[in-house]
């Protein structure tokens, strides 16, 4: 019973040693490029107050987006997010090419500020799947700059 015990314990072992070197040293013999994200994001522009319409786009790189949302980090004191947090399952499109958060503010008066967000990930490349993140911010105008 301890012998088969042992050499179960040992393939574990020796499984997880064959991963790491997997992920250190790929089969195609170069360097292993880990995934990561782009975000961009753009708000549109309105005469007076109102929703303020903004995007949120989330492309991955290096690899392919399993999961995603996108979260307010800040946003000008005339125009507050309607949601601080858009989830994966509201995106406009979600495939592993990218995916589109539409989000809105709520302008109560007129002015120019910033919209800051933290788009968040999962993607998929060379190396497995890892969480990943990346800010964006957007120019909030409401009336005449």
């Amino acid at each position: 019973m301890r012998l088969h015990a042992a050499n179960a314990r040992s393939s574990r072992v020796a499984a997880v040693l064959g991963c790491v070197a997997l992920a250190l040293f790929p089969a195609n013999g170069g360097a292993a490029r880990e995934p990561s994200l782009a975000a961009e994001a753009k708000c549109d522009p309105v005469s007076g107050p109102g929703k303020v319409l903004c995007t949120v786009h989330e492309r991955p790189v290096g690899g392919k987006l399993s999961w995603g949302d996108v979260i307010v980090l800040a946003a000008p004191p005339f125009a507050p997010p309607l949601r601080t947090r858009v989830a994966a399952g509201d995106a406009s499109r979600n495939d592993p090419d990218g995916a589109d958060f539409g989000l809105a503010l709520a302008a109560t008066a007129d002015g120019t500020g910033e919209l800051r967000v933290l788009a968040r990930a999962v993607v998929c490349g060379e190396v497995g799947c890892r969480p990943v993140r990346a800010e964006a911010t957007a120019k909030v105008l409401v009336g005449t700059p």
